[in-house]
């Protein structure tokens, strides 16, 4: 434990999925129980290693169809699975992103959802030409909101139907992050600058991102724990 707390405390990257991330998927969705289920209702403790295999695909597939981009938040030495962050395509205006975020139990108030989350923003706003991404939260989950707020979050309204918790619509705050605020953007280190911008799965392995002359980016198959 005290070797994971170490980590915690240091800088965090983020990359996409790969095929092999399933069963530590499934670690830490169950380790996370406790502080995700009351907002989504997928984590719970019967979520099966089938589970983690279906979102690990679907993530593959709509990141190759341009549709939603899907990270895990890794320790400084890429080792430590310790939470995910999206930014899906708005499908009712163009140039918007919606983002959604979590980490497990031991990553808690270290810091380590905010900076995932600005880098992800960093390659969203860089890459895809994004204006402004959207983030929406219920009003009591003061967790998620308190990674809003770092990232420069502006609240503009509630809406109705945009969460779903067990087929019932829920209350949501929407929260508006422009791409030229300044928040968001210190959180991102300086080394984290330069992205590829497909992963690439070479024998299903998916051990290996598409990297052109400005960016190389190689993730080994061995599965760590965190």
């Amino acid at each position: 434990m005290e070797v994971l707390i170490e980590v915690l405390l240091m800088q965090v990257d983020i990359r996409p999925f790969k095929p092999s991330d399933a069963s530590e998927l499934q670690r830490a969705v169950l380790n996370s129980v406790g502080h995700i289920s009351p907002w989504l209702d997928w984590c719970t403790p019967r979520y099966s290693l089938s589970d983690a295999r279906d979102w690990v695909c679907e993530s593959i597939d709509l990141w190759a169809q341009g549709l939603a981009f899907r990270w895990v938040i890794v320790g400084k030495a890429r080792r430590d699975f310790l939470g995910c962050v999206e930014i899906c395509m708005s499908t009712c205006e163009e140039h918007v992103g919606q983002m959604g975020y979590w980490v497990r139990r031991q990553a808690i108030g270290q810091g380590v959802c905010s900076q995932g989350a600005a880098q992800a923003l960093d390659w969203a706003f860089n890459s895809l030409d994004l204006q402004r991404v959207e983030l929406f939260v219920q009003p009591s989950n003061d967790a998620s909101i308190g990674v809003a707020h770092k990232l420069g979050a502006e609240l503009i309204d509630q809406q109705h139907d945009q969460i779903f918790y067990n087929g019932q619509s829920q209350v949501a705050n929407r929260y508006q992050i422009e791409a030229d605020s300044s928040a968001w953007a210190d959180l991102v280190p300086a080394r984290r600058r330069r992205w590829p911008l497909m992963p690439e799965y070479p024998n299903g392995t998916g051990d290996r991102l598409s990297a052109g002359s400005e960016a190389s980016y190689e993730f080994r198959s061995s599965a760590k724990k965190a």
